[in-house]
């Protein structure tokens, strides 16, 4: 009996600590076949990366990797019209890119959520809690931003 209860503790703390996906496979952004697809596809992305996009929490460096691998595909499919057309070569170089791409994507993904198990303070009973990547984002970075005002206001207040 104790050592059944103590299982059953280890395996709810254990639950509690680990994030609960609710998608855990995202549908990818870039999957065109043709060269009108594609356009339509890429130019969509890379609007979707400006502020307040799908896709606004890129940060810049993988921006700038998503937006080159993008002209590479690009590049492609302008000399080959479809993929059907493309050695293998030129088909693998063009998946590989593709795959980085929605990779990128995926991970910082806006709409995509996140749930967690989490025992609220003062309670050992766990709540499911269920966020938007994009949620957590804002919020992580209206807080870094309220704390350098704050230490901006408490260094002048201390001169």
């Amino acid at each position: 009996m104790m050592k059944s209860g103590l299982a059953i503790a280890v395996l709810l703390s254990v639950s509690c600590s680990v994030p609960a996906f609710a998608d855990d496979k995202p549908e990818a952004a870039v999957n065109a076949s043709n060269k009108e697809a594609f356009e339509t596809v890429s130019g969509w992305v890379r609007k979707q990366m400006d502020p307040g996009g799908r896709y606004s929490y890129v940060t810049p460096v993988d921006q700038k990797k998503v937006n080159s691998e993008l002209d590479e595909m690009g590049k492609l499919m302008q000399q080959r019209g479809d993929v059907e057309h493309m050695t293998d070569a030129e088909k693998k170089s063009m998946f590989a890119n593709q795959q980085d791409v929605n990779a990128i994507l995926a991970k910082h993904d806006n709409e995509r959520v996140i749930c967690k198990n989490e025992a609220p303070i003062g309670s050992h009973i766990p709540v499911k809690t269920c966020q938007t990547a994009g949620m957590i984002e804002a919020r992580r970075r209206n807080d870094v931003q309220y704390m350098q005002q704050n230490r901006a206001q408490a260094l002048k207040g201390g001169q």
